[in-house]
């Protein structure tokens, strides 16, 4: 019944959309945009090498950046937000988890459009040249006719977990071998790409734990030892210090945003969908905490940008009353 009123209200806002944007405008903000691994056609997540996550291709991908430039929106680097940003225009961040090499097919896109991007990157996987746990799940779960539908509700169960549990369980269902990539389109970067990589002009580096370490599974030690041990293997491969943090599986607490201020990170990403609106400076947590949105490549590429950029739309505003009533 709720999935039905949901897509219910969803479909009405694809029809009202550009009207509200027309009644309600679009504040000056910093919208941030998450990806993973970028796919070079449909016919490579066909394959179920990785977990297709949010089946991006990398002409989707074109058709994003260019949405947003058309829109006025002004790409900015992480290093630019907490030096300030101007509080009457509306700025994009484009933000890559994970550390998969396939990100390397972005350069000619942001080389067009002369944008940075940051890649947040777990270090032991590309030090150690590590399979990503979800990518194996949906891999080894599909041979054996596994609903998609189950598939997800282990990964979510396992996301519990630290990763040497997530790890210890992998070898306990799929066998050591099952760690090792299997092609270009799941495998980290190796370190010598990586360096190569951070070299490139519109290329920012960024932390996301040594293991992809979901943070609040951790102790105040293990939390620490999990951001401080990325950031010094990344100065190890690269001669750079990141200044941001991505928090694997948007997961942070307090304790967790008190130590990267600590370790010398200036700003944090989340996974929650929100605009990020002015001010926004060193000053205090927000920054530390910024909201980012999650596109899908199975869906109408406009309807969801102008869903992000919008001020207003029946489904956020049913959110926002679900969640009072809870």
């Amino acid at each position: 019944m709720r999935k039905t009123l949901i897509n219910t209200i969803k479909r009405i806002d694809q029809i009202l959309m550009p009207g509200f944007i027309g009644l309600f405008g679009d504040r000056p903000s910093l919208i941030t945009i998450l990806f993973h691994g970028l796919f070079n056609n449909r016919r490579e997540i066909g394959m179920n090498i990785a977990d297709p996550q949010q089946g991006i291709t990398l002409e989707y991908f074109r058709r994003i950046i260019g949405y947003f430039s058309d829109n006025g929106y002004i790409f900015v680097s992480p290093d630019d937000i907490p030096d300030g940003l101007d509080m009457s225009k509306r700025y994009i961040l484009i933000t890559f988890d994970d550390g998969y090499f396939n990100n390397l097919n972005v350069m000619p896109v942001l080389k067009e459009f002369e944008i940075p991007a940051i890649f947040f990157i777990s270090t032991n996987h590309v030090e150690n040249g590590k399979a990503f746990w979800w990518d194996i799940i949906y891999r080894e779960r599909v041979k054996k006719g596994i609903s998609l539908e189950r598939i997800a509700e282990e990964q979510e169960q396992l996301k519990s977990r630290t990763h040497d549990e997530i790890e210890a369980y992998i070898v306990a269902n799929f066998s050591s071998n099952s760690l090792k990539p299997v092609s270009d389109i799941d495998r980290p970067f190796t370190p010598d790409e990586l360096r190569a990589f951070s070299e490139e002009k519109y290329v920012f580096l960024g932390n996301h734990t040594s293991d992809h370490g979901i943070l609040a599974n951790y102790t105040e030690g293990g939390a620490r030892s999990q951001i401080l041990g990325a950031q010094k293997t990344l100065f190890e491969m690269t001669g750079l210090l990141p200044s941001a943090i991505s928090y694997p599986c948007g997961s942070y607490t307090g304790e967790v945003i008190k130590i990267a201020k600590e370790i010398g990170l200036r700003s944090g990403v989340t996974v929650e969908s929100r605009k990020n609106y002015f001010p926004i400076g060193p000053a205090g947590d927000d920054i530390m905490k910024l909201g980012r949105f999650t596109l899908w490549g199975g869906s109408d590429l406009i309807d969801q940008c102008r869903f992000y950029h919008s001020e207003f739309s029946l489904y956020k505003k049913y959110r926002t009353i679900r969640k009072r009533l809870k």
